[in-house]
């Protein structure tokens, strides 16, 4: 598969954008209960700090040799699986939506009646 370690940087790149955007909500939450006064500056300190724990995890994952061929080897896999096409998806998911409603429908049929049940017993 071409380009491989171009898919492989941006998901590593994704990861550490994740890790930065869930760190920098962590920060502020932490920040605020200490009390710590957030200067006037352009960036929080939150984000810097989010920013730079989400950097050191896009380095770690690119210089980690075993998380680079582990990753290049479920890409390998991924291109080898026959996806399905387009209209069997939409079929199947006519049916699993179909499916859903007539659960649905059985759960507020079986709820209503133990609701009655439970009304004419206890009142």
């Amino acid at each position: 598969m071409p380009n491989l370690k171009k898919w492989v940087n941006l998901s590593f790149l994704f990861c550490g954008i994740v890790t930065w955007i869930f760190l920098r909500e962590i920060f502020e939450v932490v920040f605020s209960a200490v009390g710590f006064v957030q200067p006037g500056w352009l960036l929080a300190p939150s984000d810097i700090a989010g920013v730079a724990a989400g950097l050191a995890v896009f380095v770690f994952f690119v210089k980690w040799p075993r998380a680079n061929g582990y990753l290049e080897s479920v890409l390998v896999e991924l291109s080898k699986v026959t996806w399905p096409a387009r209209k069997e998806t939409i079929i199947s998911t006519g049916v699993v939506a179909v499916l859903a409603a007539i659960a649905t429908v059985c759960v507020l049929f079986f709820d209503t009646v133990w609701a009655w049940i439970a009304r004419s017993i206890l009142y």
